[in-house]
């Protein structure tokens, strides 16, 4: 299924809408429009027969969409039927030019007058014949132009990526993108469509006026360390850019009845020099049990809420260890009842001594 929804985007994105028409029509047979998948098919084919110029199915379709259960595309859904249903306006009379009709001689085989009185000169040659070629220069300017305005639009953002470290080899990842004009940015609507195609496992929640939230689920922090690699590599991917790979390790010591657990977190943004705008942070939690924390270039501090805020330098790269104590239940459980038995056995030593003897049960 995922092969078949990547070659219909691919179809719709050259503009063959007959073939990706056909490759979603199946598609949407086997998903219901109630389902999320569904319904992000159904606005693919609301895409295509706009193009195509089916408006009557699109408007029906793009109808129905805005009644799914999925907010962003609720929103999408709405601004197409927007579009759908604009009145046509009347062309003015004064914008088109029209042509005087010529009067020609009737009589067969005979010239007019008009070519009667002067002789015409001969047409120009006909240009060569070939294949019509686009300018290259023309397309570089137009693809240079868009590249200009996703970086551009992109870089008016706020991310804050929530991190924390819940349990043993437990960790949770959440972000929350901002947008500062607050309205949804393209970048934003292309990277949540990205985390859907991948089958990433993040929750992604669309609440309007520019802001979006993508949360994942408690996991191991090898599974943590590849979430964050894919959801880096599709950010960069959906803004034009080629961003290296985030490092996350978590190394973890345990001393029976407590734990040690230090993280490394390094982010290379070097390839976000030009996005001036851009604000990325990271919010740590667990401060409770925080022993150590070291963050370069930026110094982690903690905000008017009391929470501990990372600020991270675009253009450069950044690192942070940081090093807590979680205490063990089971360990100091064992430990408080070896305690109890070797207070029992002193007990039990000194009653001996004392001559009380052995307790016995009663006859």
């Amino acid at each position: 299924m995922t092969n078949a929804l990547a070659a219909a985007e691919a179809a719709l994105e050259r503009g063959d809408y007959g073939q990706c028409i056909a490759l979603l029509e199946p598609l949407a047979e086997a998903n219901p429009i109630s389902d999320s998948r569904g319904a992000e098919i159904r606005m693919l084919m609301v895409t295509a027969w706009m193009g195509k110029g089916d408006e009557n199915k699109a408007l029906s379709t793009c109808r129905l969409l805005t009644r799914c259960k999925d907010p962003d595309l609720r929103i999408r859904a709405r601004q197409l039927l927007d579009v759908l249903e604009a009145p046509s306006l009347a062309r003015p009379a004064n914008w088109s030019m029209q042509l005087p009709t010529l009067e020609m001689d009737p009589r067969v085989g005979k010239r007019s007058k008009l070519f009667n009185r002067r002789k015409l000169p001969p047409p120009p040659p006909s240009p060569p014949t070939g294949p019509t070629r686009a300018p290259a220069g023309f397309a570089l300017l137009v693809i240079a132009v868009l590249v200009g305005l996703t970086l551009l639009l992109s870089g008016c953002v706020r991310i804050t990526a929530d991190l924390s470290l819940p349990g043993p080899d437990r960790v949770e990842m959440a972000w929350t993108i901002d947008s500062r004009s607050g309205l949804n940015l393209p970048w934003q609507d292309a990277f949540s469509r990205e985390l859907r195609v991948m089958n990433l496992p993040w929750k992604i929640r669309n609440a309007g006026h520019g802001h979006l939230e993508v949360k994942a689920p408690t996991q191991t922090s090898e599974d943590a360390a590849a979430l964050l690699s894919q959801t880096v590599e599709a950010a960069g991917r959906t803004a034009g850019l080629s961003l290296p790979p985030p490092t996350l390790q978590l190394t973890e010591r345990n001393w029976l009845v407590g734990l040690k657990q230090e993280l490394l977190l390094e982010l290379d943004l070097s390839a976000l020099e030009s996005l001036n705008e851009l604000q990325i942070a990271i919010r740590l939690g667990e401060q409770a049990s925080l022993r150590s924390l070291q963050s370069s270039p930026a110094v982690a501090s903690k905000n008017a809420k009391g929470e501990l805020i990372w600020p991270l330098r675009i253009g450069v790269q950044n690192r942070l260890q940081w090093s807590q104590w979680r205490w063990s239940r089971l360990g100091l459980g064992g430990l408080a009842i070896l305690a109890l038995l070797v207070l029992t056995a002193s007990l039990q030593r000194l009653r001996l001594l004392m001559g009380f003897g052995y307790p016995e049960l009663p006859s």
